[in-house]
């Protein structure tokens, strides 16, 4: 049997049914093998395309889960290759000048806002007291700081 916390979800998943037929999930009969757990963190590959491929999302960068912006960051990098492929009609959807359209628009993107959030869960991973001070003040003179702000807030959004 698993030790520590996949033995508890285990033993949830046992208490909840849900190792059995629900109305509103798949008819699960059993467990094959154990739960696999990824580290969280920070990663980016230094290429997001090659030869008719194009990384995308989670293939092409790991974040914290920081207010869900790594789903954000992968959705306009769909974004990204949609319109790469669409703004070159003649090309094959593979053609290198087309996927390489789709990695500059997307890094440009992409990276200042992993570094930002990778910087963010470094510095609210900090529990020292003149660390938490300087970074409520910090949050505090952004919040004045309307366009400031306003900038952060429609970085988040798009």
């Amino acid at each position: 049997r698993s030790s520590g916390v996949v033995a508890v979800m285990d033993n949830v998943w046992e208490e909840l049914g849900l190792l059995h037929e629900t109305p509103h999930s798949p008819n699960i009969t059993e467990l094959v093998g154990p739960r696999a757990k990824f580290p969280l963190g920070f990663s980016n590959s230094a290429r997001y395309v090659g030869p008719r491929v194009a990384l995308v999302g989670d293939a092409a960068h790991r974040v914290h889960p920081l207010a869900g912006q790594g789903a954000n960051i992968g959705y306009r990098g769909v974004r990204e290759l949609v319109s790469a492929i669409e703004s070159s009609p003649e090309l094959d959807i593979g053609d290198y000048r087309v996927l390489n359209k789709y990695e500059t628009a997307q890094q440009r993107l992409a990276v200042p806002m992993l570094v930002f959030i990778d910087a963010m869960q470094r510095l609210y991973g900090v529990s020292a007291e003149p660390v938490v001070a300087l970074r409520s003040k910090g949050v505090g003179i952004i919040n004045l700081m309307k366009p400031l702000k306003n900038m952060f807030m429609e970085g988040a959004r798009s």
